[in-house]
């Protein structure tokens, strides 16, 4: 689930031009997937303080429909975040099956992506490949099945882009679109973040709640 400023709607209108990508606010995405994993360490006899590292893939997405005069133009809009991250978790039950956990982890955060427009009007913009430095807040339970094999589900909430961010000067006179009624096709330059907020631009919060659910495997000696 995106929030803050990673979260956003496209306009109810589009005027008489193509919308400028280069002006908005949020990253318009309004959900997701993700795909990844951690490995734990147990650093006390006890099995409760570890730490971690890991690696997880997010991909958020979001669409609009304009009805235009002489056909349908369909914005679809595409972000990646892959995260790779270390940190440390505290379990509170380790010898019992249900494990209740927290942690906190420092993460490298790498953006991708692109928009795509096609209808009476057909172009794509690359999201320009950029990283930042976040955290990640994590809780949820292990459940433990069997001497090898659990169960997991919990919830993070990560803050992507604490620092590292960034606005560049935008070139607003090259691969502008603004016949809105023609057929065509166009390639535009690369879309930065621009979350760094200068005298025209403002910041930008980039930032996800994740509720996921997904396999354990223990190596090593059991606890007892």
């Amino acid at each position: 689930m995106p929030v803050a400023d990673l979260k956003g709607s496209y306009p109810d209108t589009m005027g008489t031009n193509l919308l400028n990508f280069d002006k908005s606010g949020t990253l318009l995405t309004s959900g997701g997937f993700n795909i990844g994993a951690i490995g734990k360490y147990a650093v006390d006899t006890l099995g409760k303080a570890r730490i971690t590292a890991g690696f997880n893939y997010n991909s958020f997405s979001g669409s609009k429909d304009y009805q235009r005069t002489n056909a349908t133009l369909t914005y679809k809009n595409k972000v990646n975040i892959f995260t790779i991250s270390a940190g440390a978790e505290y379990g509170f039950f380790p010898k019992k099956k249900f494990n209740p956990f927290i942690g906190l982890d420092l993460a490298m955060n790498f953006y991708s992506g692109k928009i795509e427009a096609s209808g009476d009007s057909t172009f794509t913009i690359q999201r320009k490949s950029e990283s930042r430095i976040g955290v990640i807040a994590n809780g949820g339970v292990d459940i433990k099945l069997n001497s090898s094999i659990g169960a997991v589900i919990g919830v993070k909430y990560a803050l992507t882009n604490l620092i590292g961010k960034k606005t560049e000067i935008q070139n607003t006179t090259v691969n502008t679109l603004t016949d809105d009624e023609e057929t065509g096709t166009s390639s535009f330059r690369e879309l930065g973040l621009n979350d760094e907020e200068n005298s025209s631009n403002p910041a930008k919060t980039l930032n996800y709640l994740q509720f996921y659910a997904g396999v354990s495997f223990y190596f090593g000696r059991p606890l007892k």
